[in-house]
């Protein structure tokens, strides 16, 4: 999964207001893929939502994601390994569908939070409309990230991303 030498943050007056002027556009724009996953024949599964917001919360190393989503991902249908499977990054334990959109969002991620131009190939089984739906998703996740842990200190951070 994600090369183990991207860390999160700091989360500074300036990254926010970069996050803000970059993905806030998009996610405006993209609001319509943002809600088809949610819906039709094409949305993803709760269980690939949860283990993506377990490995989000990793990556950006927010503590009370990282606190909240292991509970939701079980409720979601997870299993107790599972849940740290996704938190590890470790695809091959999970659904398929969950390992291909996590493959998708680490990818966007390392692209500073934009699709990248090849898809990778973990992530090739989903459709374009779930790679759309998991870009903006990524996007308005790492905003809302930025904005929050602006205002935690730093150590909190480091700490859920070692965790």
């Amino acid at each position: 999964m994600m090369d183990v030498t991207w860390k999160p943050g700091p989360y500074t007056f300036g990254k926010w207001r970069q996050d803000l002027t970059v993905h806030v556009p998009a996610v405006i724009t993209g609001a319509t893929h943002l809600v088809d996953g949610f819906r039709g024949p094409e949305r993803l599964r709760a269980d690939t939502r949860a283990a993506v917001q377990l490995r989000l919360a990793k990556l950006l190393g927010c503590p009370v994601c990282r606190a909240l989503f292991p509970g939701v991902a079980r409720r979601a249908g997870l299993s107790d390994a599972q849940v740290q499977a996704a938190l590890a990054g470790e695809i091959a334990q999970l659904p398929r569908e969950a390992g291909a959109a996590m493959t998708w969002v680490e990818a966007i991620l390392s692209s500073g939070g934009t699709a990248p131009l090849a898809v990778p190939e973990g992530a090739a089984s989903l459709s374009a409309k779930q790679r759309d739906h998991l870009e903006v998703y990524t996007r308005l996740d790492i905003v809302v990230h930025s904005t929050g842990l602006f205002f935690l200190p730093h150590s909190m951070i480091e700490q859920a991303y070692a965790s």
